[in-house]
């Protein structure tokens, strides 16, 4: 079903971005902080569809309807009006989707799902590297997938539901930084949360240290989703800005902290371990990791905000989407 608004939208060459009507599932989150910021320096029109799933409310001068991904009616209703879905909407993160697997199922994968079937507009969806679970070889987006949680498998589910679909997917490695002024920051993040612990412990232990992760910092994924709407590009894409060893990140970090580092043998209960290439992304001119945010400035953000004190108690349950999550279950806020 393409709507009024949809065939206005040219499919050949460049658009402008006055044609453009964007609905941001999922955009008072944390990449949603970022995405929205650049929509707005760029002059998109757009509207953020949230749940506030971890906010109690949402400040940002922007357009904005209160709703659940899983009411699919009030969906029905808003899709035929916007020529393009950020769809940002997840349970993120292997500890908070292990919570209650069917759950997690119904946000991550159902609801794509349906999304698939209902709209006919440019989508583009995250998806994450953690699909390719372990593996000691680079791996590129033809590698074979090897989800080993309830948010792997999700995603790399619904993948499928928009490999046929005028969709943009990106596989996005292990994020840091801040997002916004509005956004909620993200403690439960291996660059945030070591940086947090260097600095108010004076000391940084890091588990093994061998497993790779692709890193990426929150402001370029919301420029690189922006950047790519009018783009006619269709498919599955690792999106980071580089890969690296813990032990590496922990000596990065220890230096800029001045922290002692701690290396213990303990097995890490997280077996994750992939370096991801982002040739066909950066070949294809989706985006260029040269101009990208490095490890080392998002050190620099959570070091300054807590050195300023403007980031005081990092442990705060707010900043975990788990803890967050078991707390809102708890009240019967969550179902």
């Amino acid at each position: 079903m393409y709507s009024s608004v949809y065939s206005r939208y040219s499919k050949k060459g460049k658009k402008d971005d006055k044609l453009l009507k964007v609905l941001v599932v999922g955009g008072a989150g944390y990449i949603g902080g970022a995405t929205t910021d650049v929509l707005l320096k760029r002059g998109i029109d757009f509207t953020v569809y949230d749940s506030l799933l971890y906010d109690s409310h949402f400040l940002k001068p922007v357009d904005f309807v209160h709703g659940d991904i899983r009411d699919t009616e009030k969906l029905k209703e808003l899709l035929p009006q916007y020529t393009h879905v950020i769809w940002l909407a997840a349970l993120v993160g292997d500890p908070a989707c292990r919570i209650k697997p069917e759950l997690t199922k119904e946000i991550n994968q159902d609801s794509v799902e349906w999304l698939a079937k209902n709209y006919d507009g440019r989508i583009v969806f995250l998806s994450t590297c953690s699909v390719y679970g372990i593996n000691n070889d680079e791996v590129d987006e033809d590698a074979p997938l090897n989800p080993l949680s309830a948010y792997a498998e999700t995603k790399a589910k619904a993948e499928t539901f928009l490999k046929d679909k005028n969709a943009l997917m990106f596989r996005l490695g292990t994020v840091f930084g801040v997002a916004d002024d509005f956004a909620r920051l993200r403690m439960d993040l291996a660059v945030n949360y070591m940086t947090a612990n260097a600095l108010q412990k004076g000391a940084l232990s890091v588990f093994g240290g061998s497993q790779w992760r692709p890193l990426i910092h929150v402001k370029d994924i919301g420029r690189v989703i922006v950047d790519n709407l009018d783009n006619e590009i269709t498919g599955v894409y690792n999106l980071a800005q580089q890969n690296k060893q813990i032990k590496d990140l922990g000596e990065a970090i220890a230096k800029m902290t001045s922290a002692k580092i701690e290396y213990t043998e303990i097995p890490f209960q997280d077996q994750r371990n992939y370096h991801a290439s982002t040739k066909k992304g950066e070949g294809g001119k989706l985006f260029d990791s040269k101009t990208m945010y490095t490890i080392e400035d998002g050190i620099d953000e959570i070091k300054n905000l807590i050195e300023t004190g403007r980031l005081n108690y990092t442990e705060n349950d707010v900043y975990f989407n788990e803890r967050h999550l078991l707390k809102l279950i708890e009240h019967g806020r969550f179902s």
